[in-house]
């Protein structure tokens, strides 16, 4: 007993560490952002197709945790430099490279070839958001440049437009263009968000982050100007995607909410710290969540609401 106690154990602690690799927390973002899109972009003249929701999660499931864990893999001597990062598995030696290589590989090539059964334009998406993730901005843009956030925000935008591609069949759609602009104008206030608070860890790590190579004054500015170019593109949504009474009815006070929470944060004296730092933080993170489930519930409301006995 004690003997399958332990493997149960020793599986745990491995398991826990791919998901470390992979960061799941991350990879769970973007998953909910591909169910968004996939279910902002279903025809409704068309039946649900679960199984083909299922096989894109999978698919984006595999290939963002491949990318995740070869960042990780370049910047391993990075992160060991930084008090953030040096525990994560490959610098503090709980995982060895050609573990994490077999993993990376099988991941990358299991989550392409699921994108490529469900449609090429779902092999191309992937790819550019690998190629784009992993080589433009962790290779060159990041260590380069203190605006690598923006060309950057491209690959992390890219999951809610396959979701909404896998749905439609087309990615070139208005609705899957505004989708992809809401997610890519979120990102700057959250990471220059992040990126205050662990300005010293960057410098560590010879990262120019705005914070680090523009000081703090550059940073709030630029977090203020993409904060309320995010809040203006939330509530276009009516204008892009068949949406309406619902969505506004939750996006207006959530917007309302995130202004005074921007507001608070501008004012604070510490910004890298404190509760008006941790109350933006969260209301960045928790209106994109709310818009997208709101944007998807106003989306389907007709079918959720109608009762089963009066349906076609």
């Amino acid at each position: 007993m004690s003997m399958i106690q332990s493997s149960f154990s020793q599986f745990g602690k491995q398991f826990a560490t791919y998901r470390e690799l992979a960061k799941s927390g991350i990879v769970t973002l973007v998953l909910i952002s591909v169910i968004g899109g996939y279910l902002i972009g279903h025809p409704m003249e068309l039946p649900f197709t679960p199984g083909r929701l299922a096989l894109t999660l999978l698919g984006v499931l595999l290939l963002s945790s491949g990318a995740s864990a070869l960042n990780q893999y370049q910047e391993r001597h990075i992160d060991s430099a930084m008090p953030r990062t040096a525990k994560r598995p490959l610098p503090s030696g709980r995982m060895g490279e050609p573990h994490a290589l077999l993993f990376i590989a099988i991941s990358l090539v299991a989550g392409l070839i699921i994108l490529f059964l469900l449609g090429i334009h779902l092999l191309a998406l992937g790819v550019a958001a690998v190629i784009f993730y992993n080589g433009f901005y962790t290779l060159w843009w990041k260590k380069h440049w203190a605006f690598a956030a923006v060309p950057g925000a491209i690959p992390g935008a890219i999951p809610i437009l396959m979701g909404y591609a896998a749905a439609r069949g087309d990615v070139f759609t208005p609705g899957g263009a505004y989708l992809f602009f809401m997610l890519f104008f979120w990102q700057m206030p959250h990471f220059w968000v992040l990126a205050l608070r662990f300005r010293s860890d960057y410098a560590l790590g010879r990262f120019p982050t705005l914070p680090v190579a523009l000081g703090e004054g550059v940073t709030v500015v630029q977090i203020v100007t993409w904060c309320l170019g995010y809040i203006g593109i939330a509530l276009a949504a009516p204008l892009f995607l068949r949406i309406g009474t619902f969505y506004l009815a939750i996006a207006v006070p959530v917007c309302a909410i995130l202004l005074y929470q921007l507001v608070g944060f501008v004012r604070a004296e510490e910004k890298s710290s404190g509760k008006a730092w941790l109350r933006f933080f969260l209301g960045v993170n928790f209106s994109l969540i709310l818009f997208i489930a709101a944007a998807a519930f106003d989306v389907w409301s007709p079918t959720l609401l109608t009762p089963w006995y009066t349906r076609g």
